[in-house]
């Protein structure tokens, strides 16, 4: 018997869509993301688009102006490092309860999920390493057991998200710069698996601030 592949949901496809496209620098900060144009570039009807900008809207993504639509947030960097500084505080908390909590099965799929960051990297994919560490950083939070402390935490990433696309020298550099994410994520892992609390939220707490580092100076 053979088994079908599930499909994704067409908001999920329009989602995925609208986020390569963003991180890709198809638009700009402070552009409008037209519906009629999206539904063009990306082969979908409207009511997936207009589905997904509000998911983005919701998750803090994008802006919305009322009777205009969604826009790309204008950021400064010196925004970027009050939002950055505030995450260190939140993740580090996360990956303390996580190192009190995170089973042997969750720590498997983190595992994987950091060789598949690896890879990413490797092959200069800027899709599969944003997706990898995203998946990194919501399924730690997920394996802290906290549902309070795992909102704030994929609240703040999907914010951030917007000056990593614009100022992390992985999507913003045409040459290769050098990124530690992995084996970071793997420093935090082991902190985790020895039940070293403390360690594991001074380990999260530095690579967040190393991310941030990567920005450069403050405008």
């Amino acid at each position: 018997m053979v088994t079908k592949e599930k499909k994704m949901p067409s908001e999920d496809l329009a989602y995925a869509g609208i986020l390569k496209l963003i991180y890709e620098r198809k638009f700009s900060p402070g552009d409008f993301l037209q519906e009629e144009y999206l539904s063009h570039i990306l082969g979908m009807s409207r009511t997936p688009i207009n589905r997904a900008l509000s998911k983005m809207n919701i998750e803090g993504l994008l802006e919305r102006k009322k009777k205009k639509g969604c826009f790309i947030p204008v950021v400064t960097l010196r925004d970027g490092r009050k939002l950055f500084t505030l995450r260190a505080m939140i993740e580090g908390q996360v990956a303390w309860e996580a190192a009190q909590s995170c089973t042997s099965p969750l720590m498997d799929r983190l595992c994987e999920i950091n060789r598949q960051d690896q890879k990413a990297l490797k092959d200069r994919d800027d899709g599969r390493y944003y997706m990898a560490n995203r998946d990194f950083h919501f399924l730690l939070a997920e394996s802290a057991n906290n549902r309070y402390l795992e909102r704030v935490s994929k609240q703040l990433f999907h914010q951030a998200s917007i000056y990593i696309f614009f100022y992390d020298s992985f999507y913003t550099s045409t040459k290769k710069s050098a990124i530690y994410t992995p084996e970071q994520h793997e420093v935090i892992l082991q902190c985790i698996k020895d039940r070293n609390a403390d360690a594991a939220r001074v380990a999260m707490e530095e690579h967040i601030i190393h991310t941030m580092k990567m920005f450069g100076s403050v405008d």
